[in-house]
């Protein structure tokens, strides 16, 4: 149980750190920027959901 309450935590830490990055990209108003790491949140997500 407490691996499983662990690798939870490391999934929520991870996703939390590429949503503050795509915020600190967004604020500096850099949009290619900001369209590629959205390309490859989804891509990752996409990838994520049939593992």
């Amino acid at each position: 149980m407490r691996g499983f309450a662990a690798a939870t935590a490391r999934e929520d830490a991870a996703r939390d750190a590429r949503l503050l990055s795509l915020i600190a990209i967004g604020a500096r108003g850099d949009a290619r920027h900001i369209d590629q790491t959205l390309d490859r949140l989804q891509d990752h997500a996409h990838l994520g959901s049939h593992r």
